[in-house]
């Protein structure tokens, strides 16, 4: 199919898998959301059992400091689960464990081989002054990164597209938000999700594209400041695009409502 439509080489494996990789984000973090809504629903139905239990021992609540005490407790559970069920928690947990998986297909195939192998350290062409482990550890390590940062603008992209329907626009407080300023240059619309998403694609394609270098004698002078280098972009465009923004409004508000009551 690749080649019938000009893709040869490391290009038939580049496309698919990177689409691959981008589709298994979107689907992890779509289950991520209808999970999330199941939690929130029991947590919802549990605050509205303890408002009527309140409400109906209002009195003894009043004389009774173990009570209140432990309506205290369970406040300060509920704000807790709310607080370690955010995007930046769970995208940061789900990037390390995607680069975990990079970095055993980059890194840990090579060292499983040669320590098996007991023929001696591998070089190659691309880079003969350096072993492949050594390549590949530094291949392991840029990438692990970058699955991090991919996946907390995914978690971005997807929350934006699930807030704002099509052609639906947010309130203008949150609108004006840090408009024009840096950390918000994607703004918080579907737009700028849609963006979000737009930019994870892109710049795993120029990273996998920029290891195909090695296929080429002393590839790895390219390959190599070029891989790193994309790290630092991605992740300067992460804290500019949407560093100030990132967590929706009612994680906000719950981090506020949480420290307010903890004081």
């Amino acid at each position: 199919v690749f080649h019938s439509v000009g893709l040869l080489g490391p290009l038939a494996g580049i496309v698919p898998g990177v689409l691959a990789q981008f589709a298994f984000r979107c689907w992890f973090v779509t289950i991520y959301h209808r999970v999330e809504k199941a939690i929130q629903q029991s947590v919802e139905n549990q605050e509205a059992e303890d408002a009527q239990r309140t409400a109906s021992n209002e009195s003894a609540l009043r004389n009774d400091s173990s009570t209140n005490g432990r309506d205290k407790t369970n406040w300060t559970e509920v704000a807790k689960l709310r607080l370690e069920l955010n995007d930046a928690a769970c995208g940061i947990a789900a990037g390390v464990g995607f680069g975990g998986m990079h970095a055993i297909l980059l890194y840990g195939t090579l060292l499983a081989s040669e320590m098996t192998n007991n023929i001696g350290v591998l070089y190659q062409d691309s880079c003969p002054l350096m072993p492949s482990l050594a390549v590949s550890a530094v291949y392991a390590f840029c990438f692990s990164v970058l699955d991090i940062f991919w996946m907390l603008l995914t978690f971005f992209g997807m929350r934006r597209r699930r807030m704002y329907h099509r052609g639906e626009r947010p309130p203008s407080q949150v609108l004006r938000e840090h408009e024009g300023q840096a950390g918000a240059y994607l703004g918080n619309t579907r737009e700028g999700g849609n963006m979000a998403l737009l930019s994870v694609l892109a710049t795993h394609f120029l990273a996998s594209i920029f290891t195909t270098a090695d296929y080429f004698k002393f590839g790895c002078i390219v390959s190599l400041p070029a891989t790193g280098v994309m790290v630092l972009f991605v992740a300067y465009w992460f804290w500019v695009g949407v560093g100030k923004i990132y967590m929706p409004p009612e994680d906000d508000e719950a981090v506020h409502d949480y420290n307010q009551h903890d004081d």
